[in-house]
């Protein structure tokens, strides 16, 4: 997909975090992209969302972990950036989460509707229960003051779909997973994507950014510039 940008523009990589997760669990990625300006917005799961300004006039390489992917192809049909969008990339992501008439492949809702029945009750529970399953023990603050958004969170893995968005998205899509994945499964990564589309690791969980940041970064890399142009 051609953005008409000039080549001394340098891309910039945005990358959007997943639920029960910050824009911090793009740290360990961003140190390995050091030539690449990263903006990380914050879903404001654990403190107040930040936003952060996409630049226009430039190319945008669009990264989304999990629900982070999802998040991007619901601002994508009226997106200011959307034109000068390179690629959209897909970590542990989908394009839809829950299951469905038509999508059997889906997260059962009763899943989710637990998960939100038990979250204002003990939201360190059911978290530190999601990272586990997510491949990795993490430390969470001592005090939780975004459940609300959490509960959001949930409601967007419950309701959002962006199948239409992803159809009528004519650039570069392209997903990492792992085949160990407990949350997304590789029957939910194959129906999301199609085989051109998805790159396979035979390990790290759900959390790649955290467990596998150096093949994350990998697969970013592949869809850049080998020398980045200033």
């Amino acid at each position: 997909m051609s953005s008409g940008l000039p080549q001394s523009s340098s891309p910039v990589l945005l990358l959007v975090h997943g639920w029960a997760l910050g824009a911090g669990s793009w740290q360990s990625v961003c140190r390995l992209l050091p030539d690449y300006h990263c903006l990380t917005p914050d879903l404001g799961f654990f403190a107040a969302a930040r936003p952060v300004e996409i630049p226009v006039d430039r190319p945008v390489l669009a990264v989304g972990h999990s629900l982070g992917f999802l998040w991007l192809l619901q601002q994508l049909p009226h997106a200011p950036w959307r034109h000068n969008c390179i690629g959209l990339l897909g970590i542990a992501a989908f394009s839809r989460f829950a299951r469905a008439e038509h999508f059997p492949e889906g997260v059962p809702g009763r899943l989710l509707q637990r998960m939100r029945q038990r979250l204002p009750e003990n939201p360190h529970a059911v978290l530190q229960e999601f990272a586990r399953q997510g491949g990795r023990e993490l430390s969470l603050p001592h005090t939780l003051v975004a459940v609300d958004s959490l509960l959001q969170g949930l409601d967007w893995l419950a309701t959002w779909d962006g199948r239409e968005s992803l159809h009528q998205w004519t650039g570069r899509v392209a997903n990492l997973a792992a085949q160990d994945d407990q949350i997304v499964p590789a029957l939910l990564s194959n129906r999301c994507f199609n085989a051109q589309q998805c790159h396979w690791l035979p390990e790290g969980g759900h959390l790649l950014p955290i467990t596998q940041p150096q093949a994350c970064a990998h697969f970013i890399q592949q869809f850049l510039p080998e020398t980045p142009y200033h």
